[in-house]
């Protein structure tokens, strides 16, 4: 969910507090999580707003978010022409800032659950495709929606809880007919969210159930809820893309891919270009949510079945290879030629990208004799990194397959089949600061140098906030700044300043980096980082 490195500076100057101030924001939910464009949409707010002067920041220009003087709820507002798909926001105001907050513009229509739905009898009657925004309030909530299929016609229910949005809440999905009989059921699909399919035999009322468990386990055992357990649960007919074919681009270059997916029409089963942004993304007006394309700096192959040991893909190497376990069992198969010590990667997506495949990778030799293989990178990562470097000159071959062989048409990846290159990566604990006029402030920057990564380089703000001085750092190539450096704030003058701010490394021989903060709660990290320089206090009469 890191952002590609690009100017975030938004300058937000507030005037003077007096003696007394509005408490820091303490917003930690929000319900709904996302909105259609072209709607308003009021939000509530789960903790403090930390009003009046509270205001709020969207990563998303299409969006604006209204705060009012009191109260727990907010407005959102979103053009017509805003981009759908993930963004954050965050609310601030002169005494500092919220975490970033996901958020998820759609182009379907949205609705909110509405309870009683626990039961077959109280089911929410849903009757066009559309978006529900849900809460699993309660231990032992379940809610029910009630869907009229024609015969043949497929059902799509997804819904985004966890994996995307950090709900503390393992959903599970069923499909039920009107005597209760479960028909379909899937547990996970994108990390502990659910999708399922379902192409009704006969005309009639098929139900939607979904409940849920904690996603940290613990001793209960039982349906679990509470007021953090929101989803969003899409339920269309309509189109929905899985994936792309490639599911990569190069960086110069105008390649077109194909999506593959439910319900896609003859006009989106056509190669359509990619929205060459900073995001990379296959837009379109008949898709509720755009598909993300990754750009590369080298060529890009796609498997063509079939391609096995007998009839491998043969790629240089710097290839993007990008393709699909179409069956359980199958398994595919890219030659290269290497020399003797050349130090190589071979890099996996696809869990990563919200796929079923367990990817396994597996390279042999020319005559076949197996040499290296990989499960997954790390604990609880499920995309295999490969290392290898061959003993001799000649060609050599990768194999992946599902460490379970299991395969179909959704089991997408794409593999990087690169020269192991130096590289260094920028990380800070925090996500907001704190600067006063009274006292410095000093930010650690982490350092992890990779793959023999030796050059002194170096590592400043982005673009400084008015009145504020921070000098660069060098990171020496050895030594105890190799590792870490501390950059030292100051402010000048007492404009104050709330707004985003990057820390950029910048290597001689390479693109730039920014620093990376965890957000624990969503397991991912942002590179665009919060100041807060409150206002000077006006002091108190004697």
């Amino acid at each position: 969910m890191t952002r590609t490195i690009r100017n975030v500076f938004a300058l937000s100057l507030i005037a003077p507090c007096g003696v007394v101030c509005a408490e820091v924001p303490a917003v930690t939910s929000l319900f709904p999580r996302g909105a259609a464009v072209g709607s308003t949409t009021e939000i509530a707010a789960t903790g403090k707003l930390g009003q009046p002067g509270t205001v709020a920041w969207c990563s998303n220009p299409g969006i604006k978010v209204v705060v009012p003087d009191s109260g727990g709820n907010v407005s959102v507002e979103v053009a017509a022409e805003a981009r759908p798909g993930l963004c954050w926001i965050r609310f601030h105001n002169a005494e500092g800032a919220t975490a970033p907050l996901p958020f998820v513009l759609g182009r379907l229509p949205e609705v909110r659950e509405a309870e009683p739905n626990n039961e077959l009898s109280k089911a929410q009657a849903i009757d066009k495709s559309l978006v529900v925004n849900g809460k699993l309030e309660t231990n032992g909530d379940v809610d029910v929606f009630a869907v009229t299929l024609k015969k043949d016609q497929t059902l799509i229910a997804a819904a985004e809880a966890n994996w995307r949005l950090g709900s503390p809440v393992d959903m599970v999905l069923q499909i039920v007919t009107h005597t209760g009989k479960v028909v379909a059921q899937v547990d996970d699909d994108r990390g502990n969210d659910p999708l399922v399919t379902f192409t009704a035999p006969a005309d009639g009322v098929w139900y939607v159930r979904t409940f849920g468990f904690p996603a940290t386990p613990n001793s209960s055992i039982r349906f679990s809820g509470g007021a953090t357990f929101v989803y969003r649960l899409t339920l269309t007919t309509g189109p929905l893309a899985n994936h792309s074919l490639p599911s990569a681009v190069p960086r110069e270059s105008d390649a077109t891919v194909k999506l593959t997916g439910w319900n896609l029409s003859a006009e989106l089963q056509q190669p359509l270009n990619p929205d060459r942004d900073s995001l990379c993304q296959v837009m379109h007006a008949l898709l509720p949510q755009p598909l993300p394309v990754a750009v590369v700096d080298g060529a890009v192959a796609v498997v063509q079945e079939p391609c096995d040991k007998s009839k491998p893909l043969d790629v240089e190497t710097g290839t993007t290879v990008c393709g699909v376990i179409e069956q359980p069992h199958d398994e595919d198969t890219i030659r290269f030629t290497a020399t003797k010590g050349q130090k190589l990667v071979f890099r996996v997506e696809s869990r990563s990208l919200g796929y079923p495949l367990d990817a396994e990778l597996h390279v042999f030799d020319g005559e076949g004799n197996e040499l290296a293989k990989s499960d997954d990178a790390q604990r609880d990562v499920f995309d295999p990194l490969l290392k290898f470097t061959p003993k001799a000159d000649g060609q050599y071959s990768v194999r992946i397959r599902d460490v379970f062989r299991h395969g179909g048409w959704r089991y997408a990846w794409r593999m990087h089949v690169e020269e192991l290159k130096p590289g260094v990566t920028l990380s800070v604990k925090a996500d907001r600061f704190t600067l006063t006029a009274d006292k410095p402030l000093e930010i650690p920057v982490t350092i992890t140098r990779n793959n023999g990564f030796a050059e002194e380089f170096e590592v400043a703000l982005n673009e400084l906030p008015p009145g504020v001085t921070a000098e660069p750092v060098k990171s020496a190539a050895k030594g105890d700044t190799s590792k870490a450096v501390t950059l030292k704030l100051t402010v000048s003058e007492p404009n104050a300043f709330s707004g985003p701010i990057q820390i950029i490394g910048r290597p001689a021989n390479g693109q730039a980096v920014a620093a990376t903060a965890p957000l624990a709660t969503l397991n991912t990290t942002i590179d665009q980082l919060w100041l807060t320089i409150p206002p000077k206090k006006e002091a108190e009469p004697k």
